[in-house]
């Protein structure tokens, strides 16, 4: 691929070098055909037109590939580090002056060995040469870079339909993993036992269960939410569990009052609480304690490690969703990761300013 790519710049280059080499002479011989000679003499004869190509030729090619490898160069040292018109500005101030020495130097030689043009017209004949070479050196760089835009801009379209589709599978994903259907089962069954035992408890238990899944109709399509909703949205989800776990199920919040009115993708803290809870021993001589709190603008959810005997099958599919909502929000990702006996998830918080821009 890299072979035939490089195949198909030198061909243009060569093809470019061709067409543009013949221009000078080939001008000088039809304006000769015009306007007839001085005095009887003929200043384009076959040989000055063969010297006069064979000139431009070498000239042109040169500055072809001096001019794309300083572009090339440039482009890859310095792109997205310096201002795009600073590092355009360098690229055209460097092409001028190396195409203005190359020039001078490529015309001493072919006027020693075939032009033999004395000053004060060899001084005349180079100005107007590397005048041409400034043009040429201009209309290149245009070229080269409204090829290198159109090329980033092929890019960044790819990419957002990339993520584009990322969300719409996350949004498919999550329809059926962010409130599983071993949650719903559960409840039901917890909502049956508190009816027959405790009905004012079951009212409170339909009533909680009601706000989990209004939570997630409402707020399952949007990119992000406050962090207060989605802890209000939380205390209804704990509520459900403990109902089933008891004390053998420990939650506490720590978040920073400043925090609260941050964002980040819905239904995230529910995804990190149902994998604790699902990957985790919790009975009365094992209790899950999982801590929610903040640190550096990042949500941290820690809990116990203390993994099933038994394995439970883990897809990854909730991390790898919530990663790939996070690459449509934030130029930050989510960390998972076992710290000592502790599981540790953190995920970052975007600010007001950058939830306005979504």
């Amino acid at each position: 691929m890299k072979l035939s790519k490089n195949s198909k710049v030198l061909k243009t280059i060569l093809w470019g070098t061709l067409i543009v080499s013949v221009i000078p002479p080939t001008f000088t011989l039809i304006q000769q055909w015009f306007y007839g000679s001085i005095n009887q003499t003929f200043y384009c004869t076959a040989v000055d037109y063969v010297q006069s190509t064979v000139f431009s030729l070498v000239v042109t090619f040169t500055l072809f590939i001096t001019n794309i490898y300083i572009i090339g160069t440039l482009t890859d040292k310095l792109e997205g580090k310096i201002n795009s018109y600073k590092r355009i500005a360098l690229c055209l101030f460097l092409g001028i002056v190396s195409s203005n020495i190359i020039i001078y130097l490529e015309w001493k030689l072919f006027n020693n060995l075939f032009f033999h043009i004395e000053p004060p017209l060899e001084n005349t004949r180079i100005f107007s040469n590397q005048v041409i070479a400034t043009i040429l050196v201009v209309i290149v760089s245009l070229v080269l870079e409204i090829r290198h835009y159109v090329k980033q801009l092929k890019l960044s379209i790819a990419e957002k339909e990339k993520l584009e589709r990322a969300f719409l599978r996350a949004q498919l994903e999550g329809l059926k993993t962010q409130i599983s259907p071993h949650f719903l089962f559960n409840s039901f069954n917890a909502l049956q036992s508190l009816i027959e035992d405790n009905p004012e408890k079951a009212k409170a238990f339909v009533q909680e269960l009601a706000r989990v899944y209004r939570y997630v109709l409402d707020k399952r399509d949007n990119l992000v939410v406050k962090l207060s909703d989605e802890i209000s949205f939380i205390h209804s989800y704990v509520y459900l569990n403990k109902i089933r776990f008891g004390e053998n199920l420990k939650i506490e919040i720590n978040i920073e009052s400043n925090l609260l009115q941050h964002f980040l993708p819905p239904l995230t803290l529910q995804l990190l609480i149902e994998n604790a809870i699902k990957h985790n021993i919790i009975s009365a001589s094992k209790p899950l304690h999982i801590v929610i709190n903040t640190a550096d603008d990042m949500l941290v959810v820690t809990n116990n490690y203390q993994p099933r005997a038994e394995t439970v099958l883990s897809t990854q599919i909730g991390h790898s969703n919530l990663t790939d909502r996070y690459k449509l929000i934030c130029d930050k990702v989510p960390i998972f990761g076992i710290v000592g006996a502790n599981y540790i998830a953190k995920v970052p918080l975007v600010d007001e300013s950058q939830a306005d821009e979504l």
